[in-house]
């Protein structure tokens, strides 16, 4: 059963969609098939990718699933520093597997400075709840723009609909989500400006 008023229902629908592990998996298979030589190779990389997404999930479910998590977006900050550190570990996976597969320099970076920001809003969230939602949007918004040009003015558009959805859901306030967007905006232009 649904709980909450029309606008956190939409809300909630909304962040689950536009959630992180979705935001940069298109990201990536966008850059993946710009970038790629060819696409067996493009289709590898986002082989690559979408293994090392499914042992975060898959290690984020079996903690739900023994109760070691409230949910799936570990909204309890003290739940979330194993977690954390486990994602931290699929971006070195993700990352070895593609220098092992030689994969396009800009994928790389885009990967590694995605990772970095995720660490970051991670650091952060020790202390403070940043929203790791909207980093992975800002930093999909900036890189999007840098790297696709036009094609990536679709990640610009998702960055206000994750803000909105975070706040509208009660899982962040504006500060939280500006703060997570800006990181993920900030490692992104470092790294592919």
């Amino acid at each position: 059963m649904s709980t909450g008023n029309p606008t956190q229902r939409a809300a909630r629908l909304l962040t689950n969609t536009l959630n992180p592990f979705s935001i940069f998996t298109a990201l990536y298979a966008f850059m993946a098939f710009s970038e790629a030589a060819t696409a067996l190779q493009a289709i590898l990389y986002v082989a690559a990718e979408l293994v090392a997404a499914a042992i975060v999930a898959g290690y984020v479910l079996l903690l739900r699933r023994g109760g070691r998590v409230g949910d799936f977006w570990i909204s309890t900050r003290s739940q979330r520093t194993m977690p954390a550190l486990v994602l931290l570990a699929a971006f070195v996976a993700l990352l070895t597997a593609l220098a092992l597969l030689d994969a396009p320099d800009t994928l790389l970076r885009t990967t590694l400075s995605m990772g970095l920001a995720s660490a970051a809003v991670a650091a952060v969230t020790l202390l403070w709840k940043a929203s790791a939602h909207a980093a992975v949007a800002g930093h999909a918004a900036a890189a999007g723009l840098l790297v696709l040009g036009l094609p990536g003015l679709l990640f610009l558009f998702v960055l206000p609909a994750v803000l909105w959805s975070r706040v509208a859901a009660g899982a962040h306030t504006l500060p939280q989500t500006l703060a997570g967007a800006g990181v993920g905006a900030v490692f992104a232009l470092a790294f592919l400006a």
